[in-house]
């Protein structure tokens, strides 16, 4: 294996704003955790406890961790947070003639970490070491038997887990033919949780689990404070990621870019110029600038000024055309020109971009970089990363179960189609691989699985009156779907503790937890919505969850 060294020392100007060297303690002393609540905890499924365990860190979590009963879950919007197998399953498929076995599927445990570390071996690059994950020889060719790729692409189709391509066996042919020409793990799983977009792109990035990257959720805690996890740019992302390593060991030659639609993508593909003796990687988004949440999107290729100084927009993007004629085609679909795809306003969904068309288009931006950079035009290899997400828009709005879904899992084997004929051709047959996989899975429909959604209004009301004072500060500052951020100061005035909080929510109902329009199952009312809670400083510290197990 060629041995490639890091050509400058790993400097963060910011690493900086919230990361310490120590991992404190935070919130409740976990040697001293009341023996109750070690029970709740540990009666978890050893490895959904042990995501939970990876994707949380104490300087920078939430101090009160909690898991409904599956299938039960938490928020609107059918959110895809949580430990279960089903949330946490996702396709983890190596392709690339030349380099990757042709052994089609495999059962072997994997997760999204083991991508970095893969990629490495793949680039016979040995000065890179994941903190966490593993690399999947068995994928890969004997390193005498193979060349080095001229590019490597890692393709995240956004919320495309397991249950949704299991959900619509017949939607994806072209990228099921080729799995025998590949290596397919049944296995995959994301290894950590919350399963949000932020914290895995940068788990796909670097190696390694939220735990030790730093970016725990899409809020978290930096130096006491509740933020986003790209609101002072990459600064917060703790670990550098493969990309950062390699390209700056091989003096910056390599092509290196992402097309996604969100700065919370940019986790798998690294720091840019912001990483010491790095250079500006090409990064494309469609992010509102001021947007209301991490994922608004607008109706251009941007780069939001937190990350303009650190990556290099391709702003040739906005002028690839044929956007009308692919909402003209999804609006074609039913055999009726009416405005509608299937029963839904076209024009009401971002004009169209919340549709499938927005996937062939995304495909010839893509294209469009491929050839603009001169991905593959040398024997250096370059890194391509690329997130598509009408699969996730999709899962939100209609559910996994839905027509919709059909619809976008159909335009996404398309755009594969696609990408595999444009590498063919302007990279060569055999001189590229890729990776396939997912950041998590999608919600199935609470009809069809019987999942109760719980509310997180009512908690939130529940534990402010039974733990605040009247006209104080609320208790809850923050609450999303397997976690809440506290206000440990004011707990603890009022003669509380996390502890206390976490009982509570043990006790919760369905008929408690109800609202916006959702009533309780049919004889559930008294039911218990959660199946854990607890103070997550007791992670630290648990009898049946040794640190040995990371």
């Amino acid at each position: 294996m060629t041995s490639r060294r890091p050509a400058a020392p790993i400097v963060f100007a910011v690493l900086l704003a919230g990361a310490l060297v120590a991992l404190p303690h935070s919130g409740a002393d976990a040697q001293a955790a009341p023996k109750d609540l070690v029970k709740i905890a540990c009666s978890l499924p050893h490895e959904q406890l042990l995501r939970v365990w990876r994707g949380w860190r104490p300087d920078r979590g939430a101090q009160l961790s909690f898991v409904p009963k599956e299938p039960n879950f938490v928020g609107s919007g059918l959110p895809h947070v949580g430990p279960w197998d089903y949330i946490q399953t996702v396709p983890m498929f190596w392709y690339g003639p030349g380099f990757v076995k042709a052994q089609g599927e495999i059962d072997r445990p994997v997760t999204v970490a083991g991508i970095a570390p893969t990629a490495a071996e793949l680039l016979k690059f040995d000065a890179f070491r994941a903190p966490d994950g593993q690399p999947m020889t068995e994928a890969l060719l004997p390193a005498g038997e193979r060349d080095l790729p001229k590019v490597f692409v890692t393709l995240v189709w956004d919320a495309g887990g397991i249950n949704v391509l299991e959900e619509h066996p017949n939607a994806w042919p072209f990228t099921r033919s080729l799995i025998s020409q590949g290596t397919w793990y049944t296995d995959a799983t994301v290894g950590s949780s919350p399963t949000s977009t932020a914290q895995i792109h940068a788990t796909i990035g670097t190696g390694s689990f939220p735990l030790h990257h730093g970016i725990v959720g899409h809020n978290m805690l930096v130096a006491g404070r509740i933020t986003g996890p790209w609101n002072q740019g990459p600064s917060f992302l703790i670990e550098p990621t493969f990309a950062d390593i390699y390209d700056r060991a091989m003096n910056n030659e390599p092509v290196v870019g992402l097309v996604g639609t969100v700065d919370i993508h940019f986790g798998m593909l690294g720091h840019g110029s912001f990483f010491s003796g790095g250079d500006s990687d090409i990064a494309l988004t469609r992010s509102v600038i001021g947007g209301e949440t991490l994922t608004d999107e607008g109706f251009e290729w941007n780069l939001p000024e937190r990350e303009a100084p650190y990556y290099r927009l391709a702003g040739y993007a906005n002028d690839v055309g044929g956007f009308a004629r692919d909402k003209r085609a999804v609006d074609q679909a039913d055999g009726v020109v009416d405005g509608k795809w299937r029963d839904n306003d076209i024009d009401q969904l971002l004009q169209g971009f919340d549709t499938p068309a927005r996937t062939p288009y995304q495909q010839r931006v893509v294209d469009k970089v491929i050839k603009k950079e001169g991905f593959g035009d040398d024997e250096v290899p370059d890194l391509l990363y690329l997130n598509f997400k009408e699969i996730d828009y999709v899962s939100h709005v209609w559910s996994m179960n839905s027509p919709e879904m059909l619809d976008a899992v159909v335009a996404q084997d398309r755009a594969m189609k696609s990408l595999v004929t444009t590498l063919n051709e302007e990279v060569g047959r055999g001189e590229w691989a890729m990776v396939l996989t997912a950041d998590h899975a999608s919600m199935p429909d609470p009809a069809v699985s019987g999942g109760f959604q719980i509310s997180t209004g009512p908690m939130q009301t529940m534990i402010n009156e039974r733990f605040g004072r009247p006209g104080g500060p609320e208790i809850v500052e923050l609450m999303q779907p397997t976690q809440a951020f506290l206000n440990l100061g004011e707990l603890e005035a009022n003669g509380h503790s996390v502890d206390d909080v976490a009982r509570a929510m043990m006790t919760f109902t369905q008929a408690e937890t109800a609202a916006g329009g959702v009533v309780p199952n049919p004889g559930e009312q008294g039911d218990p919505v959660m199946q854990a809670a607890f103070p997550s400083a007791m992670m630290q510290d648990l009898p049946c969850l040794p640190e040995a197990t990371s």
